[in-house]
């Protein structure tokens, strides 16, 4: 018989007062329990109870067991709650990793709901720039991941997006009309940074419609989509960037968005997760993630 198996019969002794009041709540017989408080006693060469008509107390000796042990006890009922509690998936943290327009722009609200009807669980979220954040899911470091490149691998379909070219209103005041894109070329122009999915999707979509990098002016590169708001905020040029990130800045008129004739820049955000989904929060949270509706 386990030792830890005859420790728990003991607690519940304890705890109960009766090895018969221990048996039901165990649900073994009462033979069962006194076999293993018999096996302790041999173990330990000394009785643990002393036995009366109304029940059992403890020995100095099963007083001192039962004071050294409690806390194995109490961590072996805490450990198995939370094994159980992690195969339904009610306890334990997801670990996400997610490009910039998601990660800061998206997710925080999906994660918010998420939150509010599974309180037991936890969400790490990093973000960063798509190849940052897909060269860290496949070392292992998200079993989620979500990005704005399509990678080579199995993924799904998100959320798609809009790059909108924008700038400040006293910048971009005479260029409320379409502009063509061969005008680009006479602007200040932000570009975010070399590894990121948005300066990657802009540039693709540009030089399909015959505008190379070199022909722009590009003034300023810059790290993160808040780097680039601001810039644009400061009237340092143009540039492309997320409707997701100034959403709240168009609506106030702080910035504006500047049409381009026959030409727009739409791209999809794809998740990725690793196989098995363990532990099972993070297959409950996938299955949030991809039947959430955003707005």
């Amino acid at each position: 018989m386990s030792y830890l198996h005859s420790l728990a019969v003991f607690f519940s002794v304890v705890e109960y007062k009766s090895f018969s009041a221990a048996a039901k709540q165990l649900k073994l017989t009462q033979p069962t329990i006194s076999f293993h408080i018999d096996n302790l006693e041999k173990k330990f060469g000394c009785p643990l109870f002393v036995r009366t008509a109304k029940g059992v107390t403890l020995t100095i000796y099963g007083q001192t067991l039962f004071e050294n042990t409690y806390g194995i006890h109490d961590i072996i009922n805490t450990t198995e709650n939370q094994l159980k509690a992690m195969v339904a998936g009610s306890y334990g943290q997801v670990l996400i990793g997610a490009s910039t327009i998601p990660g800061e722009y998206i997710l925080p609200n999906i994660v918010s709901q998420f939150l509010l009807e599974n309180p037991g669980l936890k969400i790490s979220l990093k973000a960063g720039n798509s190849s940052e954040i897909l060269a860290a899911y496949y070392r292992g470091e998200f079993p989620i991941a979500i990005i704005g490149l399509k990678p080579d691998i199995d993924s799904v379909p998100l959320w798609r997006d809009e790059l909108v070219l924008a700038a400040h209103p006293d910048i971009g005041s005479d260029l409320t009309q379409s502009l063509k894109l061969d005008d680009l070329a006479s602007y200040s122009f932000i570009l975010r940074e070399a590894s990121s999915g948005t300066r990657s999707v802009m540039l693709e979509a540009l030089a399909r419609n015959g505008v190379a990098p070199e022909k722009l002016n590009i003034v300023l590169q810059v790290g993160s989509n808040e780097a680039l708001k601001a810039a644009l905020l400061h009237k340092v040029g143009i540039g492309f960037i997320s409707r997701w990130a100034i959403k709240r800045e168009l609506a106030e008129g702080r910035l504006i968005q500047i049409c381009l004739k026959d030409f727009n820049i739409e791209r999809q955000f794809y998740a990725v997760h690793r196989k098995p989904m363990l532990p099972a929060c993070i297959d409950r949270f996938w299955t949030f993630l991809t039947t959430s509706t955003i707005n």
